[in-house]
């Protein structure tokens, strides 16, 4: 994957999907969030329709390919993040990456008992085939819940445009850990923050020393749920960070 080029139709549906479900916080705010990892596409360029799966077995449903860890270090992304600290002298960030699995809706629509798929079940690091032994669509809206749902230790599934993505409670994707990342931080990075309340106005802060304090004295709470961050060819560009309930 080239940076800024090999860009996916997964940014947009996505975003609206998770705002649709997201009343706790602002629709922009939401939307940007509660981000998997994903390219980050430049207001310059075209998304592409192109949305690549990852390799797999024969006949088994595979996830969206949202990118590595060793493209995150070059390329430009958005993601969700816990964000462990900041080192001001060396322009450094140490975060650890989160991802959830979305599918393309065709291959969701053609699931039926005895499909089989693959996904980070209730979070997992590793990804495994799961068979599916039922599923109930409803169409009016757009879920899917596969072997009975979270509830009974299956899967739920929540259709956006043309994607599919896990949910669980509160609407939050199923997010599992991608692996820890030591990037650069760009000199102008910048952080919205409006994580006080469910109203909040967004303090914005710059550069990064002062991005750094920020982190620093709130050190705990940068969270996937709450912490997007941006890169642009695998420096930190900016942060965004949201009120969660």
């Amino acid at each position: 994957m080239t940076n800024d080029k090999k860009l996916m139709l997964l940014a947009g549906v996505l975003a609206l999907g998770m705002l649709a479900g997201c009343s706790s916080a602002s629709a922009a705010s939401a939307a940007s969030g509660m981000a998997g990892s994903m390219p980050a596409a430049s207001e310059a360029e075209e998304v592409s329709t192109e949305v690549r799966v990852l390799p797999g077995e024969e006949g088994v449903v595979m996830p969206i390919d949202q990118g590595s860890l060793e493209e995150m270090k070059t390329g430009s992304y958005k993601f969700a993040a816990n964000i462990s600290s900041v080192d001001a002298k060396k322009r450094q960030m140490t975060l650890t990456v989160y991802g959830y699995d979305a599918y393309r809706a065709e291959d969701v629509d053609a699931l039926d008992v005895g499909s089989v798929f693959s996904t980070h079940l209730d979070g997992a690091v590793e990804a495994q085939n799961v068979t599916v032994e039922k599923i109930e669509k409803n169409e009016e809206n757009g879920t899917v819940s596969i072997n009975g749902g979270i509830e009974e230790g299956g899967v739920d599934l929540w259709r956006s445009g043309d994607i599919y993505r896990t949910v669980t409670y509160d609407d939050y994707p199923v997010y599992y850990m991608m692996g820890e990342l030591v990037l650069p931080v760009d000199d102008s990075v910048t952080l919205s923050d409006s994580s006080a309340s469910v109203d909040a106005v967004p303090v914005e802060t710059s550069g990064t020393i002062e991005v750094g304090k920020a982190v620093s004295e709130d050190k705990d709470n940068w969270t996937p749920y709450n912490t997007t961050v941006f890169t642009k060819d695998g420096a930190v560009s900016n942060i965004l960070r949201i009120w969660v309930p």
